[in-house]
Parts: C-alpha cells; sequence; structure tokens
C-alpha cells in the first residue's frame, strides 16, 4: 500500500502536523513501509491462541507502603536559594489588583 502526497497531506493537517519539505518526501514511504506491516499481521493464524486484556500476567506489582521517616526541615530547605523563616521564598508571578 503506497500512501501518496495528498494523503500525507492531509494526514498532517487532521493531526495538526506542519511537515517540511524534506519530510513530506519521506514520511509516505516511511508510513507506507509501517501500514505494509501491519497488514501482513492479518496473515498470521490466531485460531488458537487466546485473547489477552494484559500482557503481564504476573501479580503483586505494587509493593507494601512502608512508614519510613520524613526528611528533617533543615535538610528539605538546605538546597533553597532564598529560605525565609523555614519557607522557600520564591518571586511574585500573579500581581493582585484591587478596587476601590
Amino acid at each position: 500500500m503506497e500512501l501518496s502526497l495528498k494523503e500525507m497531506e492531509e494526514l498532517a493537517l487532521i493531526a495538526r502536523l506542519y511537515l517540511t519539505e524534506e519530510e513530506k518526501k519521506i514520511l509516505p514511504q516511511q508510513i507506507s513501509s509501517i501500514l505494509d506491516m501491519v497488514h501482513s499481521l492479518e496473515t498470521v493464524d490466531t485460531e488458537d491462541v487466546e485473547p489477552t486484556i494484559y500482557p503481564i500476567t504476573g501479580s503483586g506489582v505494587l509493593r507494601e507502603d512502608e512508614i519510613l521517616p520524613s526528611l528533617a526541615v533543615k535538610d528539605a530547605l538546605a538546597n533553597g536559594p532564598d529560605i525565609v523563616d523555614g519557607y522557600f521564598r520564591v518571586p511574585r508571578i500573579i500581581e493582585e489588583e484591587y478596587e476601590s
């Protein structure tokens, strides 16, 4: 299956992608190659293969929660560039406007 330049441009428009002229030359062939590979999967005999929802069958992938001591405030603030009264001081980014 060969993807035309027009089809590639339509796909790019739908996906809201800007393609350079170089990409417009290369991508149709690359995407056609990927589509051919996907179409080749249709020839695979899956008659005796059970459908799978999750490819990983292991259980217990999460560890148990473990209570550990917290980081000391002094250590948590150690690398801060501007510390005042146990807090990080940061520049104001929102200006407040008051109506009188």
